[in-house]
């Protein structure tokens, strides 16, 4: 299964998007309104981990290592693999790209789910998209305040 968005953001600056990913307190403001708990966030750099414990009928592990850092003038992307998933889920691939476009800046989210079984898998998209889905939104509210 897959979800993709981008997000436009106007008002700012790439370089206060990339020090933003680079942020716990951005991971914190992205999360503040879910039943998500921040167990550690070492950063985005390759082979650094983000591991978050998710409500969902009970505390689950949902541990994720970054890959594939890159940055450069006009893009920073890295990508969250999973490493300790949750609900069945097989496989995690969560790739983050920040586009510098002369007029603004894109967010762009792109994410693969496999899942053990296909029809429990297409149960839980929505909710495990939920949290990106809402980025929409909370992209735009973190960098207006900026």
């Amino acid at each position: 299964m897959k979800y993709y968005q981008i997000v436009k953001i106007n008002k700012t600056t790439f370089e206060e998007v990339v020090k933003a990913f680079s942020d716990i307190n951005f991971i914190k403001f992205l999360t503040f309104i879910q039943p998500i708990k921040i167990i550690e966030w070492s950063g985005i750099k390759n082979k650094k981990i983000a591991f978050f414990k998710l409500w969902f009928l009970g505390w689950k592990n949902f541990k994720v290592i970054h890959s594939d850092y890159r940055l450069n003038k006009k893009q920073l992307s890295f990508i969250d693999q999973g490493v300790e998933l949750p609900l069945g889920i097989t496989d995690w691939n969560h790739k983050h790209i920040v586009r510098n476009n002369k007029t603004n800046i894109l967010i762009i989210d792109s994410i693969n789910i496999k899942h053990k079984n296909i029809l429990t898998g297409y149960i839980l998209f929505p909710i495990l998209i939920f949290p990106i889905f809402i980025r929409k939104l909370l992209y735009k509210l973190y960098f207006k305040n900026k």
